[in-house]
């Protein structure tokens, strides 16, 4: 979630034009930067002088830089991605396109894919660049920073770092990064304490100048050595010494010393000391926040003069830091803000934490006011905030799954045991992560203590909820039966108007429906999904719905009712302005493939594939492999095809699921059955047939029956086609009912049966040729092609169509027979034929099984019919009329 607030952190703090500059450290920084090494480090302990150094830097020299200050929240991987995201955004408002689309997926891909995601982004930035063709990306307080993911991220970063792009990491302590090997390899710039540290003259220049104190050499001198050159301990002596004369500032000097510890609280009295008792009850109480603003201030403080009181301090030059350049938003320095904090009671913080989630909930910064209510150790008023918070954020995704589940984890047991509504939102989360063990322990939990209350309209809503979130776990793994009786059950209970819970009920609904083949229910489950998801404002379903409808009217054969789904998918998003629409475009290529619209196929499913992959949607990217393959495979490139299915293969082995993978396996034997690793397919084969149970899986049939055909292995095709062929048919699934119509066509025509191979290719072709499908025939080749002509009065225009498709030179003619005066019966076809391929009329008398004049008596007919006076003249006629390219020779 983007707020105002976030924004602040993408801000670099501005450098004071009376400040200190250091030009001997501003030159090595600068001096690195130009070399091209990757990383600048400026490492040392707090009060240093990192941060304004930085600055000086940056501004002297006017560098390009995306800035992002860190807090321990950030620790968080999701959270800390959507903060750099936003401080690419500082640069240029389409930077970190890629980081932004692995943030809005359902899962986080993996570290690997996101480095290279922020590589892109790094590289795309540095195109933009005009200056010496580099920018600056600056990570502050890394030292805050103990997520092993987030240095694991970095350790790739510099591996692959842009040549663009320098890293600059501000710290209090040296990062887990590899800095040897950088500084071996003279990659790195390093700025540590000792260079840090106040020399005398510029120390002088602070006290003289900056601070516009009078202070002469010898005490400028004395106070540089007794603090080491510490800069914050300068600067609090310097506002120690305002307002007193030459003998205190004297007796200041002499007395002071002491450990930095020591020399911090001694100062820190001393400054206090000398604000007014409502600035120091205001620094106080403003302690807790980690940022704030007058309206946060004053809700905490009851003073409406918390603007002014905020300009006092800045021109006081009271550690206070601006956050932003309309002086809107600051924050203190972390050892003021630190001290201050620690003499609070635990109750006042208690109190001041809690009145600080109260304002940012009130001003939407939800995430922030979960954040104070979790610090402010009542877990009770923590879980009433998360559960308000949960209820704002109807979708979710990968970006903030993980941080409402970091939330949950954070209260106690017994919290989460007494609130049904929270544990139910916990199962949600848990299953939208693929948890559905702990999810339905979840659900178990809050069931359990609906039991405990009385029964409400509202607990019963609870309940429904909770059958509806036990059949969707039980859809995903597959158990059709129980999964439809459960949602079921818990629709008839849910409120009409709970659109997002009948949105939801509806998709899983789709899911159980499709895995116990009720094609059609699915479908329109699916759509009324998308209906219900539109009407509770939940886009991302809306889209989702109707892809998941689409992919299954493929399947129902309706090729252009399967278009036009996707159509309104994509018009809608376009409307709405969601992005990663993959899977539509892949289905759309699908459909082009199915018209052996090639070159349409590849741009879409290219597009498709690379949408995907942005939004880290698996389920998405997988579909779109498997119809690449297939694509690669109808053009030839077999390397292609077996390069798209191992990836799929990579992809479900990492998310486990059985039934996709016995699915992903019969389609790579597919692929290899068509790119002639006949051996692979075939041990495929036998290893399913050991596996076959009394489940109808129809692709995986219709694989083994692919294979079982070429392999000349025909006794066992009738029974594996006819039941498939019944099943199909009843589920109205078209798609399924061609493919297996085109097998037994050539099951009949392996064994002789013309008349019943005819009658197969004729069912099929009613059915592929108002929908457009050829490639179903072409992937079968010769054998159906030589089919082709008979059953051409069936579908004349679709047989020229696929017969020109399958051989470039052939020219659609008006069918033969119709040319003539009078039509040549089935035996001077066969006659024909054979002297189109040379025979005599005795050769074609012993194939035709009759006696050589009767050979001679058709041979006779034919030539009179065609209008020609010898054989060579019938070829030729036979040839111009299309006979030939109609397999009759």
């Amino acid at each position: 979630m983007v707020t105002q607030l976030l924004h602040t952190k993408c801000h670099m703090p501005p450098w004071r034009t009376n400040g200190v500059s250091r030009p001997r450290l501003r030159e090595r920084l600068q001096r690195g930067f130009l070399d091209g090494r990757k990383l600048t480090l400026i490492s040392a302990p707090a009060g240093y002088g990192k941060t304004s150094l930085a600055a000086d830097w940056v501004q002297q020299t006017a560098l390009p830089i995306i800035w992002l200050g860190l807090d321990e929240q950030d620790n968080e991987f999701g959270r800390f991605l959507a903060y750099l995201r936003l401080a690419l955004q500082k640069m240029s408002a389409n930077a970190g396109s890629q980081l932004q689309t692995a943030l809005d997926a359902p899962h986080l891909p993996s570290l690997e894919e996101i480095a290279a995601c922020l590589c892109d982004d790094l590289a795309q930035l540095g195109q933009e660049v005009k200056e010496n063709g580099r920018f600056l990306l600056a990570l502050d307080d890394y030292h805050k920073i103990h997520q092993p993911l987030i240095h694991d991220l970095l350790n790739r970063l510099l591996a692959h770092l842009p040549p663009a792009c320098h890293l600059l990491l501000i710290s209090r302590e040296d990062p887990p990064l590899p800095l040897p090997r950088l500084r071996v390899r003279g990659e790195m710039t390093e700025i540590r304490a000792q260079d840090l540290r106040f020399t005398v003259a510029e120390a002088a220049q602070f006290f003289n100048q900056a601070m516009q104190l009078t202070l002469s050499p010898e005490w400028v001198a004395a106070l540089e050595t007794r603090t080491e050159g510490w800069v914050a301990s300068l600067q609090l002596a310097a506002l120690s010494l305002q307002g007193r004369d030459a003998a205190q500032t004297e007796a200041f000097i002499h007395a002071f010393g002491g450990s930095h510890r020591y020399v911090f609280d001694y100062l820190a009295e001393e400054v206090l000391g000398q604000q007014d008792a409502e600035v120091r009850e205001f620094l106080r109480v403003t302690a807790v926040l980690d940022r704030f603003n007058a309206s946060l201030c004053q809700s905490l403080t009851g003073r409406a003069d918390s603007q002014a009181i905020l300009q006092r301090l800045e021109q006081a030059n009271l550690f206070l830091i601006p956050l932003d350049d309309e002086r809107d938003w600051f924050r203190y320095h972390h050892l003021f803000a630190d001290y201050l904090r620690a003499g609070l009671t635990p109750q006042e913080l208690a109190r001041l934490r809690a009145s600080a989630a109260y304002w940012c909930e009130g001003n939407g910064l939800r995430f922030e006011a979960v954040q104070y209510a979790l610090a402010s150790g009542d877990s009770d008023f923590a879980a009433d905030v998360i559960e308000r918070a949960l209820e704002k954020n109807t979708t979710w995704s990968s970006g903030n799954v993980t941080q409402f589940l970091a939330w949950l984890d954070a209260l106690p047991p017994q919290t989460m045991q007494s609130r049904p509504q929270l544990s139910l939102d916990a199962s949600r989360i848990l299953f939208t992560l693929g948890r559905f063990d702990t999810a339905e322990t979840s659900i178990t939990q809050a069931e359990q203590a609906l039991q405990a209350l009385p029964a409400t309209p509202e607990t019963e809503q609870m309940l429904a909820l909770a059958d509806l979130y036990r059949g969707s776990i039980a859809s995903v793994r597959g158990d059709a039966v129980q999964a439809i009786e459960q949602i079921q059950f818990a629709q008839a209970r849910l409120l009409p108007e709970n659109h997002l819970a009948q949105a939801r009920a509806l998709f899983s609904l789709g899911q159980a429906y499709h895995l116990s083949g009720q094609t059609a229910r699915a479908v329109e489950s699916y759509l009324q999904s998308s209906a219900e998801a539109q009407a509770a404002g939940v886009l991302f379903l809306v889209v989702h719905a109707r892809c998941a409808a689409a992919r299954l009217q493929i399947v129902q054969g309706r090729l252009r009712q399967a278009e036009q789904t996707c159509q309104e998918a994509l018009q809608f998003a376009e409307n709405a302005s969601i992005p990663l629409l993959g899977l539509a475009h892949s289905l759309l290529g699908s459909i082009a493939l199915e018209r052996n619209e090639l070159e349409k196929a590849d741009r879409l499913l290219q597009e498709g594939i690379s949408l995907s992959r942005q939004g880290r949607l698996m389920d998405d990217l997988t579909w779109g492999l498997i119809f690449l393959a297939r694509l690669r495979a109808a053009q030839g490139a077999a390397s292609g095809a077996l390069t798209a299915m191992q990836e799929v293969q990579a992809i479900v082995q990492a998310y486990g699921v059985p039934r996709m993978s016995l699915l992903v396996s019969a389609y790579l034997a597919r692929i290899q059955h068509d790119t002639g690793q006949k051996e692979v397919a075939v041990q495929w084969a036998a290893e399913y047939r050991t596996l076959r149970s009394a489940t109808l899986r129809e692709f995986e049939e219709l694989t083994l029956a692919h294979i079982l055909l070429t392999a000349g292995e025909l006794e066992p095709l009738p029974a594996i086609l006819h039941p498939l062929l019944a099943q199909a048919e009843e589920g109205g699934r078209g798609q399924i009912c061609l493919e297996a119509m085109l097998l037994l066509g050539l099951c009949c025509q392996a064994n002789q049966e013309e008349t019943a191979a005819q009658e197969w290719v004729g069912k099929a072709l009613r059915l592929a040729a108002p929908e457009g499908y050829a490639r179903l025939f072409l992937d079968e080749g010769r054998p159906l092609l030589d089919l082709l002509p008979q059953a051409r009065p069936i579908a004349p225009d679709w047989v020229d169509t696929l017969l020109t498709m399958s051989q470039p030179q052939y020219q659609p003619h008006t069918p033969f027979l119709a040319q003539l005066p009078e039509p040549l019966s089935e035996q001077e076809i066969n006659v024909l034929r054979l002297l189109c391929a040379g025979l005599s009329n005795r050769e074609i008398a012993a194939e035709l099984f009759i006696s050589p004049g009767t050979a001679k008596w058709h041979v006779h007919n034919i030539l009179q019919k065609l209008g020609v006076s010898s054989r060579a003249q019938a070829i030729i006629r036979a040839r111009e009329m299309g006979l030939i390219e109609y397999g009759l020779t």
